[in-house]
């Protein structure tokens, strides 16, 4: 089984398009796709047309996917900072759009062999608000993973792809295929391959594309943060370092 994942898209269509063209060469079985689809972008319809178009796509529902779907902006909620850019998003998504965000599943197993699954999620197996960021020790990720078992663990949330491993659990950050905080602004992706009894074969991929055409973009658009998420855009760096989310 080969499959590629790609992830936190956030509504920017451009590096995406980008992602899909380099995926449409790796010839893999499914693609599986993280969440956060839509939210902190001027595209969302865009992109969800891209992915609704793909046979072999799996995605899966991340926080600012429930957030849009579920009117968390409509209620009290630990980030009303956010509100505008989820209400704003809603409204530029079709009815067909957002039946088929709610209809997203949180997480997903594939078992390319018997005893030997990948679980795939979006922040940690329990909460899609959650994150595992590279700078975790050991016993923290495990706290976080709170006893989940797998032999991959393969997720979003995280801008800034690894691999990492820990006992006997394999870890694969995926994201982002669009807005990046590990000083490297290109889009990622991941293919991961199994070979047989235990044995994967992970590769961390980048690809390139017009970023300052899309940070323009960001700057010009509907969404209340385009201007920040154009600085990420273009440096490859969160936009307020000193706050960082996760």
């Amino acid at each position: 089984m080969r499959i590629a994942f790609y992830s936190d898209i956030h509504a920017q269509l451009a590096p995406l398009q980008a992602v899909l063209e380099a995926v449409d060469k790796e010839r893999v079985d499914w693609e599986v796709v993280p969440g956060d689809l839509v939210m902190g972008g001027p595209e969302p319809a865009e992109v969800l047309d891209a992915l609704m178009k793909r046979p072999r796509c799996l995605p899966l529902m991340g926080n600012f996917d429930r957030w849009v779907v579920e009117r968390v902006d409509q209620g009290p909620n630990d980030f009303p900072n956010r509100n505008d850019s989820s209400r704003l998003t809603r409204e530029h998504l079709s009815k067909k759009h957002l039946d088929w965000l709610k209809a997203l599943p949180r997480s997903l197993v594939l078992t390319p062999e018997l005893g030997h699954d990948l679980l795939v999620f979006h922040g940690t197996p329990d909460d899609d608000e959650g994150a595992l960021p590279l700078r975790l020790t050991d016993e923290e990720v495990k706290q976080r993973l709170k006893g989940a078992r797998a032999e991959v663990m393969a997720f979003g949330q995280v801008h800034g792809p690894y691999v990492r491993k820990i006992g006997g659990v394999t870890l694969i950050a995926t994201a982002s295929a669009a807005v990046n905080w590990d000083g490297d602004n290109r889009p990622a992706y991941v293919v991961a391959e199994y070979g047989g009894k235990g044995r994967w074969n992970i590769e961390i991929k980048r690809v390139t594309y017009d970023f300052e055409a899309q940070a323009k973009k960001n700057e010009k658009s509907w969404d209340p943060g385009g201007d920040k998420q154009a600085k990420t855009l273009r440096t490859g760096y969160y936009w307020n370092p000193a706050h960082m989310p996760h």
